[in-house]
């Protein structure tokens, strides 16, 4: 089923652009945490990669609905293009509420997760660049499957800590909540990161 066409290339192509924009964002992340003061002045970094990114879903889009044989089910190559666009969405979303909110500086509890999402993410790019040769790295597949799902149970241990963090220690009542909503939208950014993992993971077990 996935033998490798013209059609199949323009797929996982996007694909992988798709993919490597989300790695991009993850470390852009990374680095306005550890470079807190930079974080206004780069929010416009993210917000472009946000919009690379939509572009490259729709493009994903475009093709399916002009495509008659597709490398793998139709929807499952929207649900993948449609999650890895909200992996950005919601790392955007990250940032825009530490701005608005002006929330300040990450915790040690938040710069932790944060580099828990980025690695989940490359190993989300790890598993996008599989499918090519689905058949052959089924098992690569398979344990980049059970490595994300790992981070993002980590993740959400984390996200807990990071959260009674804010319980325990916050001494106003609105920066607590501030930050509860900026732990839940990395949370949100962890959950879909299983999300395309899960789905691809269901694309190894239709084809491999």
């Amino acid at each position: 089923m996935l033998g490798l066409k013209s059609s199949d290339e323009q797929f996982f192509k996007l694909f992988e652009e798709a993919a490597e924009i989300i790695y991009q964002g993850a470390s852009l992340l990374q680095s306005m945490m550890d470079k807190y003061e930079t974080i206004e002045k780069r929010l416009d970094e993210l917000v472009a990669l946000e919009q690379k990114g939509d572009k490259v879903t729709d493009k994903i889009i475009d093709k399916l609905n002009k495509t008659f044989i597709t490398p793998f089910d139709r929807e499952d190559i929207y649900s993948i293009a449609r999650e890895l666009n909200e992996i950005m969405d919601s790392v955007c979303s990250t940032v825009e509420k530490m701005v608005i909110y002006e929330a300040g500086r990450p915790s040690a509890r938040f710069k932790e997760m944060v580099n828990i999402f980025v690695r989940a993410t490359d190993n989300v790019k790890a598993m996008v660049y599989s499918i090519r040769k689905i058949k052959d790295n089924t098992t690569a597949i398979i344990d980049l499957f059970h490595e994300i799902t790992k981070d993002e149970s980590l993740g959400d241990k984390v996200y807990r800590l990071g959260v009674a963090d804010l319980f325990k220690h916050g001494k106003d009542a609105i920066e607590v909540i501030k930050w509860k909503e900026v732990f839940e939208q990395l949370e949100t950014s962890l959950d879909r990161c299983e999300k395309v993992a899960k789905l691809i993971r269901g694309v190894v077990v239709k084809y491999a």
